[in-house]
């Protein structure tokens, strides 16, 4: 593991750690000291994800506690199987459970989302996109819960690229103007099309890497390919796993999915004291 990476997810459980107030835990203070042996069981099928924070939720506190893995990131997980085996302090497991399970259950159940819908569109030579509706403070780890699985961010930050939706373009007096400023940043510009009429305006402008077709119906797609040529052709709007197979249409270039990252359902698992 780089430094760069180590850093960042230490950062990021300390964080997490100190928001529990670990070191305080009043259920713990009075438990005997002794060590204990513990499993961790998915209760449901999913891509398990997350090893290296989990690992972390302990270590920060007690760099002595053991951990045996039967799975690593990424792997498929079958439901009641057992994923993992952790030895150590007993306070330790104890006080840093819910913490480490927080991170594992999370970074599992995006994961495994990503899996499901990159796995669908890689058969239609279509790339997926995660967007920037991400939980606060975790857009580096869910980055990686996605990537692992060849899932792509549509823009890492506001500064990546130049992303012209609805709202910019109430603000904006002249368009082409606009796109001419825009291109001496030499930075990607996706512009936002509501309609097939919208759609013919922004095409008319040189310059513009990719349309984001937001809300448009699988009929609709299919004539706004009719009048795209070179302009590579982004999806979105309430596209999910449940019908995404209406999307799957040659000639789209990209769909993002904002429920990967917005409507998280944690894996379901448990840690249980042998």
């Amino acid at each position: 593991m780089n430094k760069i990476l180590n850093d960042k997810i230490k950062q990021h459980v300390k964080l997490s750690l100190t928001e529990d107030q670990v070191r305080q835990d009043s259920s713990t203070k009075n438990i005997d000291k002794g060590n204990i042996n513990a499993d961790i069981k998915f209760r449901e099928k999913s891509i398990m994800f997350g090893k290296l924070w989990f690992e972390q939720s302990f270590r920060i506190i007690d760099p002595k506690i053991k951990f045996k893995w039967y799975f690593k990131d990424g792997d498929l997980v079958k439901k009641n199987s057992l994923v993992c085996t952790i030895s150590g302090d007993r306070r330790c497991i104890l006080s840093c459970e819910r913490v480490a399970l927080n991170f594992l259950q999370t970074l599992s159940a995006v994961s495994n989302s990503a899996y499901q819908l990159t796995e669908k569109a890689n058969k239609k030579n279509i790339q997926i996109l995660y967007t920037r509706k991400t939980i606060p403070g975790w857009r580096y780890a869910i980055d990686l819960a996605c990537r692992k699985h060849g899932c792509l961010p549509h823009r890492k930050n506001l500064k990546e690229s130049i992303l012209i939706k609805e709202n910019h373009l109430k603000c904006i007096d002249n368009f082409s103007q606009f796109i001419h400023e825009c291109r001496k940043l030499n930075k990607k510009i996706i512009v936002e099309a509501n309609s097939i009429a919208q759609l013919k305006g922004i095409l008319q402008e040189s310059g513009i890497h990719r349309v984001l077709l937001d809300n448009f119906t699988p009929n609709e797609v299919r004539k706004a390919l009719r009048i795209t040529s070179k302009t590579k052709i982004e999806l979105s709007g309430n596209i999910n796993i449940n019908n995404i197979h209406n999307y799957l249409i040659p000639g789209v270039d990209y769909i993002s999915v904002g429920s990967i990252t917005k409507n998280i359902t944690a894996t379901d698992m448990t840690l249980l004291v042998k």
